[in-house]
């Protein structure tokens, strides 16, 4: 009965738990939250990390007054670590070789064709607003680097997308972490914002099946 109401009072208070442990780690959870976002955004293979919601969360960790997380801190660490995220894939898009095995099987995903049909349509807004869709951000630095994009304009670009993404998470998640709103769907909310991305991708696959079939 007594690990069933921890898990009752956890499912409906997480904070309570959430903010003592992130404290406890000290400064080790700057460096684990960098490492973190920088796996997330600069390897397909580590894209099963939440990121959004893990911005959000521990921007909600930083907005409570028992918390001794810094979100200032907070903000650097997730812009730094993201934007050479976004350069590693940039490179591996600048020096992929089509005979490699995993690049095949990148370059022939329905994620991949679909995220090349929007970058040639929108070459600068996807780099700015495309970590926002669910998959399509995955694979947009690898197409800037496969199609030739100027680095200094990449760059650019790169940095002022992460400065809007990271920017909106961590605000919604400073500043209406405390309101009595999130605080009581703050499980529901992070559980959304960590598999709707997911669910999107598995549905968008079961329709392009479909459409084939």
């Amino acid at each position: 009965m007594a690990i069933i109401d921890l898990l009752i009072n956890f499912l409906f208070h997480p904070l309570t738990y959430v903010v003592p442990m992130a404290d406890s780690l000290n400064s080790w959870i700057y460096f684990i939250l960098f490492i973190w976002i920088f796996l997330e955004t600069a390897f397909i293979f580590f894209s099963f990390l939440p990121g959004q919601s893990v911005l959000f969360l521990t921007s909600t960790v930083a907005a409570s007054e028992t918390s001794h997380l810094n979100i200032i801190a907070l903000f650097l660490i997730f812009v730094s670590s993201a934007t050479l995220g976004a350069m590693v894939k940039y490179y591996y898009g600048l020096t992929m070789d089509s005979r490699n095995h995993i690049a095949k099987k990148i370059n022939n995903s329905d994620q991949m064709s679909q995220t090349e049909d929007f970058f040639d349509q929108h070459a600068d807004n996807s780099l700015l607003f495309a970590r926002f869709i669910p998959f399509i951000g995955l694979f947009v630095p690898i197409i800037a680097g496969t199609s030739q994009m100027n680095w200094r304009r990449f760059n650019l670009l790169n940095f002022a997308g992460v400065l809007i993404w990271v920017g909106t998470c961590c605000f919604i998640g400073y500043y209406f972490g405390n309101t009595p709103f999130i605080k009581k769907y703050f499980t529901i909310i992070f559980t959304l914002l960590a598999i709707v991305p997911t669910l999107s991708g598995v549905l968008f696959r079961y329709y392009r099946q479909r459409q084939a079939a």
